[in-house]
């Protein structure tokens, strides 16, 4: 007899079929990291297309992590409600408006709105992920799960070469339709190749909750992500955190209360889920930190190019030749790391290594969670995020090291995504797959925005430093912007690192669930049927 969350299961179809289902949700699921990183690389020149914008161009990253993450909730339950596949051309839709918008408009007002459109595909991998369970063999769902989590390295590989040979030869635009055409060309397939789920969730949309839930989050993350350029204590800023705290304690009781929540929250409280979350905010900031600190170190020029830049523009502004300038002059930090790549050889040197170790780990973890349970390469997980970070404390001058040290950080990043979210589905009802899938990348979210937003301040402290001593004058010192210390960087590495992967591994290590081999969701029918047999 087939079970209800069995309905649409795949069981006889062939592995060719199962494998273009496989290939055509990881190719679509790709454009999200895809558009971020892109985005990433060419923060400066959007600044320069955008006068009006001033020193707030960073807000083309906070609005699409603040929108995505407010969207998240509202996806994995419309997934779960009405349907996943037509939810993915939903928030494929909401991409390609905002993707043209950006493409088209010389607003800096309406690019930010773009960029908020743009964020609802952060939400797509949770629905795959849903999809996945609902449609594959249960054999099939640890590993295409470690598959679609680590991805086909599109993102980490390509998109800072195509950024950076697009935007070298083109303007910034030239990434938004880059980016539109990706996504016209991996729709087609999704639409042909994959099924519907047809697993339905019975009850009305929580919209009050979702509202709650949303705007809450978006104001914690608003100060998270702001706080360091704001002003953690500042009044303006700390409004947001309260808000969104308020909001979200506002969002608990209205869940409490009603007959139809957004999400069970008596889930959030076993610690078969609340665990997982957890595991995923110190995880996903494991993942970000390096790609975070990784490209200032290594883009910035090497320290002779740096100095003589330096002193050629204070020739040029004030009128003396540049041999005086430099007899007046000196710069006080160590820069040594400074490789002076550019965004393509970076890739090459350095990135390349991650994302091939990620690739080739996350199925691993996905087997290995099939054989054994998620719950030991989510161990080994931890422990390599915390070797990762300590080797990077003491040996960063040189790309090889990091190339060698980024890969072990690959591996740390496949164990995870192989084997946490083997862990949810094994965690919770089918019916609720994409809601939960949804707060996990939440807590991913929050969990990268702490990342950039801790490390942030201590490499500030940290600033490589010009200091000119005119004649007869006082000595002037000056920081050189976004250029940090060698020590900044190992102190970054030490302590937000080091927390990172002992969190991550000591949450693993306490974890009471997944000792057992995972069951691609089936855990949850097992349990249901065991507790109606004892009826």
């Amino acid at each position: 007899m087939i079970s209800h969350e069995d309905a649409g299961r795949l069981d006889a179809a062939s592995p060719a079929r199962l494998i273009a289902i496989l290939v055509s949700l990881v190719l679509f699921s790709e454009f999200v990291p895809l558009q971020y990183t892109m985005v990433g690389v060419i923060i400066p020149k959007i600044g320069a297309a955008f006068p009006a914008a001033g020193n707030s161009t960073s807000w083309a990253l906070t609005i699409a992590g603040v929108v995505g993450a407010a969207a998240l909730v509202l996806s994995g339950k419309a997934a779960d409600l009405w349907g996943k596949k037509r939810t993915l051309f939903v928030l494929a839709a909401f991409f390609m408006i905002g993707t043209l918008i950006c493409a088209l408009t010389s607003s800096w007002a309406l690019f930010l709105v773009g960029r908020g459109l743009q964020a609802f595909s952060f939400s797509i991998p949770a629905v795959v992920f849903g999809i996945i369970r609902d449609l594959m063999p249960r054999r099939w769902v640890p590993i295409a799960v470690g598959f679609c989590g680590a991805g086909f390295g599109i993102s980490a590989v390509l998109a800072p070469v195509i950024g950076g040979l697009l935007t070298d030869h083109y303007s910034y635009k030239s990434i938004f339709w880059f980016l539109a055409i990706y996504a016209v060309v991996t729709v087609p397939p999704l639409a042909v190749i994959v099924p519907e789920s047809p697993l339905r969730s019975r009850q009305r949309f929580d919209v009050p909750g979702a509202m709650l839930f949303g705007a809450g989050i978006g104001g914690v993350l608003i100060y998270v992500s702001e706080g360091a350029n704001w002003g953690w204590g500042t009044i303006s800023c700390l409004g947001y955190l309260i808000g969104g705290v308020v909001l979200l304690a506002g969002f608990i009781a209205w869940e409490m209360n009603t007959s139809e929540p957004m999400m069970d929250l008596s889930l959030l409280r076993s610690p078969r889920v609340s665990t997982v979350m957890v595991i995923a905010l110190f995880a996903t900031a494991g993942a970000t930190l390096p790609q975070f600190t990784l490209p200032y170190m290594f883009e910035t020029p090497k320290a002779a190019a740096l100095k003589a830049q330096v002193i050629a523009g204070i020739s040029a502004k004030e009128h003396v030749p540049a041999s005086l300038v430099g007899q007046f002059v000196t710069f006080r930090g160590d820069i040594s790391y400074a490789a002076g790549f550019s965004v393509f050889q970076f890739a090459w040197h350095v990135v390349i290594f991650m994302s091939v170790a990620s690739m080739i780990f996350g199925p691993v973890g996905g087997l290995m969670a099939r054989r054994h349970g998620g719950r030991l390469p989510l161990i080994l997980s931890g422990a390599a995020f915390l070797a990762s970070f300590l080797l990077w404390w003491q040996f960063h001058e040189v790309w090889e090291q990091s190339a060698a040290i980024g890969t072990l950080l690959g591996i740390a990043a496949g164990f995870y995504y192989g084997s946490n979210q083997n862990l949810l589905l094994d965690a919770v009802p089918a019916h609720v797959t994409g809601i939960s899938s949804a707060m996990l990348a939440v807590f991913g979210s929050i969990g990268s925005s702490l990342a950039t937003a801790l490390a942030t301040p201590i490499l500030t402290s940290h600033p490589f430093q010009l200091v000119a001593t005119p004649p007869g004058g006082k000595q002037i010192v000056s920081n050189i912007p976004q250029v940090y210390t060698a020590s900044g960087y190992a102190l970054t590495y030490l302590v937000i690192g080091g927390i990172i992967g002992l969190a991550t591994l000591a949450f693993a290590v306490a974890l009471r669930s997944g000792r057992e081999p995972a069951r691609g969701g089936a855990t949850m029918v097992v349990a249901q049927e065991r507790t109606q047999a004892d009826a």
